[in-house]
């Protein structure tokens, strides 16, 4: 089971539309555009993740996989990259506001020459997209968030695997940019079992919560139990900015 859970195929990734999401907080100032761009593709963001390109380094982003005791899964997580890409920047005042795509994979391009029949968990993989927005005052990153999720799985090889169920959750907590109390928002929603292709969305009205304190934080999980022939797992697959727990 533990060589199953290694060896598991897992991508997350995390992109950004060309939407426009409203800063409310900012309503009454003029806004200044200092940078917009459009998104890339997936294919043009996993080549930039592979790469190790990045248009901005989050201090506290982890990418990380655990089995069902909570162990992570140290041959995956090793091996996952990621990107970030900015998408826009405006100016408020004092404060600088950045929407971010972050793309996530463990990377699977040696998927045919591993060995599917005594690894079934390789048959399938889980994709996560998750918008950002990040605001910054004197070039240290005070607030963040994230205004939308959307998660996915996808079969790559039937091959004796049968997934259970897939919960996919939302969280952040710390302290709130309005209201400057403490709090602790999760959207958890299972599927059993979630469609094959299928794009589970998840659209937030939370607020921004404070960074720069070591307490807060926002990231997404999926949760998928699954039978792999005779053998049943389960794997956590978390990507998060901040210090978060679940």
């Amino acid at each position: 089971m533990k060589k199953l859970l290694s060896r598991m195929v897992f991508t997350l990734t995390l992109v950004v539309s060309t939407l426009s999401f409203g800063h409310g907080y900012a309503a009454e100032k003029q806004e200044k555009l200092l940078y917009k761009a459009e998104m890339k593709s997936e294919k043009e963001l996993r080549k930039d993740a592979l790469a190790g390109k990045k248009d901005y380094d989050f201090k506290k982003i982890k990418i990380q996989l655990r089995d069902e005791k909570g162990n992570v899964v140290k041959d995956l997580t090793e091996h996952s990259y990621y990107t970030v890409q900015k998408l826009k920047e405006t100016q408020v005042g004092q404060q600088v506001i950045s929407d971010y795509v972050v793309y996530a994979v463990s990377d699977p391009s040696d998927y045919d020459q591993r060995d599917r029949d005594n690894n079934s968990g390789l048959n399938f993989q889980q994709t996560v997209w998750m918008w950002t927005s990040i605001i910054k005052q004197n070039g240290i990153d005070m607030w963040g968030k994230a205004t939308r999720y959307e998660a996915r799985w996808d079969l790559l090889d039937r091959n004796g695997l049968t997934i259970q169920s897939g919960e996919f959750n939302a969280k952040a907590a710390g302290y709130s940019k309005s209201s400057g109390k403490l709090v602790s928002n999760s959207d958890p929603k299972l599927y059993t079992p979630p469609a094959w292709g299928q794009s589970y969305i998840k659209l937030l009205s939370w607020d921004y919560i404070r960074m720069d304190d070591n307490l807060g934080g926002f990231g997404a999980r999926l949760k998928t139990s699954y039978t792999a022939r005779s053998s049943t797992g389960t794997i956590y697959s978390t990507v998060s900015v901040g210090n978060i727990g679940w």
